[in-house]
């Protein structure tokens, strides 16, 4: 069976009108959004990972990244480390603020879903979470891709994450960083 036209126009509006719900609870917790918040939950959720991981999962240039990077140190947000398995390459840590500013940003993520959901009575709860599991699995189609789509994911809340199946991110010189 096909989806009808006003099905995929919902869903689109529902995509939507859940990011600007996200964006604007954040925003309360850090004014300066963007690429700043992915940033801060994608440390967190893979710490260790290299400036190079980063800037693929944001999507974002190298030199981006970096700038990104530097604000979030200048912030006291993430360190820079020499990496265990490659002296020249860097891994990012959060700091305890940083990791203080990533459960305040996901708890306000939380708060702004959850009021939305709500709105929906037990039964279709149940069945909205089965198909949002598949249309989730569809997205991502490698470890990479499956830290960008999650990029502003609560990891805590999925324990039986459906991009586990991909593994961790590959760079040279790393040893992988696990979605």
């Amino acid at each position: 069976m096909e989806a009808s036209d006003r099905l995929v126009n919902l869903l689109g509006v529902l995509a939507v009108g859940v990011s600007d719900r996200i964006r604007s609870a954040v925003a309360e917790a850090m004014p300066q959004g963007g690429e700043t918040v992915s940033a801060v939950i994608v440390i967190g959720h893979a710490p260790a990972m290299s400036i190079d991981q980063l800037s693929r999962v944001l999507r974002l240039t190298h030199a981006g990244a970096v700038r990104l990077v530097d604000r979030l140190i200048g912030r006291q947000l993430v360190v820079k480390q020499p990496s265990a398995s490659d002296r020249r390459m860097m891994t990012l840590t959060l700091t305890p603020d940083g990791l203080q500013l990533r459960d305040k940003i996901l708890a306000l993520r939380h708060e702004a879903l959850a009021s939305l959901l709500g709105h929906v009575s037990p039964e279709d709860l149940a069945v909205l979470e089965r198909i949002a599991e598949t249309i989730v699995g569809t997205l991502p189609e490698n470890a990479l891709t499956a830290l960008t789509t999650c990029r502003y994911c609560d990891e805590r809340c999925c324990g039986d994450c459906p991009m586990d199946v991909f593994g961790p991110i590959e760079t040279p010189g790393s040893s992988g960083v696990t979605v």
